[in-house]
């Protein structure tokens, strides 16, 4: 199992080598690490994730925002097909073995226009890692947090089908957020996990969360929140992590949970780990 964080928590406040032993003193295992500008790392810091991942720490990356695989500018695409080459490269010299990204946007926000962005998008995927060396990375397409964005549970589901190094990124908040409030029990949230056990069982073992809670409105993801707080109408933070893992439990899912939590995802992710575990 893993459970860790999406980039270095605020509340930490040292140099990189530092904060591997503090996530750990938490029962914390994994990092992701934010590539939100590109996939840039100094030399030093390359060294520092190697020796992390060689010693049993689990790495992933997200892929910089700007990669935009589903967009209908082919220069876009070919940008972005280039930089995620970097990024496979990247992840291999330092021991990440995940590199979570977002479909895209700027398609026609109809069932046409969506179908069109997928097929470009997996044929995409399909070329640039068949021109490269994918070593033990795979790519993990992950669920979109607004309506008009690419990554709907189905179409996440049709990119891993039809790209052999695409796995599930499911972020739960991002999936609550998009269908408007839909993960309000157990029983809904198993039925989605189901849904993807069903359809990609191959690839439903190596399955990857983000969890967190978050604001939403009628178009979808609003913000993050921070770790226990509510909606700004005073309603219960969803979806509901306790819940969450529960489902994990009784799926028997060994996971790899990364928490986004506003500014607080150490605390996220050691209340999941610690649940868990119990």
């Amino acid at each position: 199992m893993v459970f860790g964080v999406a980039g270095v928590p605020t509340h930490y406040k040292g140099k990189l080598s530092g904060l591997f032993p503090w996530l750990e003193g938490m029962g914390l295992n994994g990092l992701e690490i934010q590539c939100t500008y590109g996939f840039k790392m100094s030399e030093e810091n390359k060294k520092i994730y190697k020796e992390k991942s060689s010693d049993g720490f689990f790495l992933s990356m997200h892929a910089p925002y700007y990669i935009n695989l589903g967009s209908l500018n082919n220069q876009v695409v070919q940008r972005s097909k280039s930089n995620m080459k970097e990024g496979i490269e990247l992840a291999k010299s330092i021991g990440a073995t995940r590199i979570i990204f977002h479909p895209g946007g700027g398609h026609e926000n109809t069932e046409n226009g969506r179908k069109i962005a997928i097929n470009q998008l997996i044929d995409a995927v399909n070329e640039f890692t068949s021109e490269i060396d994918m070593g033990n990375v795979r790519l993990y397409p992950e669920i979109g947090g607004k309506t008009a964005s690419l990554g709907s549970l189905d179409e996440i589901i049709e990119i891993c089908k039809k790209c052999k190094y695409c796995y599930p990124c499911i972020d739960i908040a991002h999936l609550h957020a998009r269908e408007i409030g839909s993960i309000t029990s157990k029983e809904i949230l198993k039925s989605k996990l189901n849904k993807i056990k069903d359809a990609i069982p191959d690839k439903f073992e190596q399955i990857h969360f983000h969890a967190y809670t978050i604001n939403y409105g009628d178009k979808g993801e609003i913000k993050h929140l921070y770790f226990g707080d509510s909606m700004p109408d005073g309603k219960e933070g969803m979806p509901n992590l306790i819940d969450f893992i529960d489902v994990l439990k009784d799926m028997k899912i060994n996971p790899w949970v990364i928490s986004e939590a506003l500014d607080s995802q150490e605390l996220s992710a050691k209340f999941m780990h610690d649940l868990y575990v119990k």
